[in-house]
């Protein structure tokens, strides 16, 4: 492994431990701010900071030859990540315990996967179907008992917010071809992130009127969130995907429910069952097996055709 891959690799779980350091501190705050409260002023802090970062620091510019697409595609990524998306999870972590909430997350690459089928026209192989079938039996151990009305609601709640998100994902991708790449992920974070959180900030403004937040420790909490877990976060994620491949990163990426268990078990008093650590395992080896890209239905079909016709494939 060379020094560059290896750097990252330190980078990606930093930030990884950061962020689920943050849904553990956000799961403290939601206890005295509302959760629309917390979502919409944490965006804001993460608005200055990554605009500052965007702008002045690195010196970046909006290229004045974007084509209307692409500009619809970055309005879909701020509008479905930074207000769908936000909103829901925030208010589902208050109804849910952290580990919970972090596990059902992660399902945000089975659904990327399954949308890209009709988005991108992508075919999946073999080894992500299986992988998907091995999470959703994983999951149905978790739940060993069906939630009460208050956690179903928060479950709901997350499953809108992952469709949301992984619909971006595949518009991220669309517009990757379209622009052939050439779209700086800043400049394109950075957009989406001031035209969502814009209009995620004047839905709080509307709702609050003058922000209810009281104490020192929620206030730390919502400039923390800001900070690590929206412009920090995208900041560092666009860097790692640079170098990193995107099994690599995916499969790290979902090492944050160890994480936010093992930080949840001490701060916040959470307790996993046995059931809930297989369910969590099974997650795991389910994303893993996502990842492989080999065998397609279509190959292995055409395989069988000529097996059955007495036919080898030619080499």
């Amino acid at each position: 492994m060379n020094r560059e891959r290896a750097v990252a690799i330190g980078q990606t779980l930093t930030v990884l431990i950061l962020m689920s350091l943050g849904t553990v501190i956000t799961k403290i705050a939601l206890d005295d701010v509302a959760p629309m409260t917390f979502a919409w002023m944490s965006v804001a802090v993460g608005m200055v900071l990554l605009t500052l970062y965007t702008f002045v620091i690195k010196g970046e510019r909006i290229p004045s030859d974007l084509t209307r697409q692409v500009w619809m595609y970055i309005i879909i990524i701020g509008v479905f990540n930074f207000v769908i998306g936000r909103i829901t999870m925030t208010i589902s972590l208050e109804r849910l315990p952290a580990t919970t909430n972090t596990y059902l997350v992660n399902f945000i690459g089975f659904i990327t996967m399954g949308m890209s089928i009709f988005m991108l026209k992508e075919s999946p192989t073999v080894f992500q179907v299986l992988g998907a079938i091995v999470a959703i039996f994983g999951l149905y151990i978790f739940f060993d008992e069906p939630p009460t009305g208050y956690e179903f609601v928060g479950i709901l709640l997350i499953l809108i917010g992952i469709t949301a998100v992984a619909y971006t994902n595949n518009i991220a991708r669309k517009l990757g071809i379209v622009t052939e790449n050439k779209l700086s992920n800043n400049i394109v974070s950075t957009v989406a992130l001031l035209i969502g959180g814009g209009l995620m900030v004047l839905i709080g403004l509307v709702v609050d009127g003058v922000p209810q937040v009281r104490g020192l420790g929620s206030w730390g909490a919502i400039i923390y969130a800001g900070i690590f877990m929206v412009a920090f976060g995208l900041t560092v994620w666009n860097h790692i995907l640079r170098v990193l491949r995107s099994y690599e990163a995916s499969i790290l990426g979902a090492s944050t429910v160890i994480w936010t268990a093992l930080l949840a078990v001490p701060i916040l008093g959470e307790r996993l069952s046995f059931n809930e650590i297989i369910g969590m395992v099974l997650m795991l080896v389910g994303l893993a097996l996502v990842q492989v890209r080999r065998g397609k239905f279509s190959t292995l079909w055409q395989q069988l055709r000529l097996a059955v016709g007495g036919q080898s494939p030619s080499p």
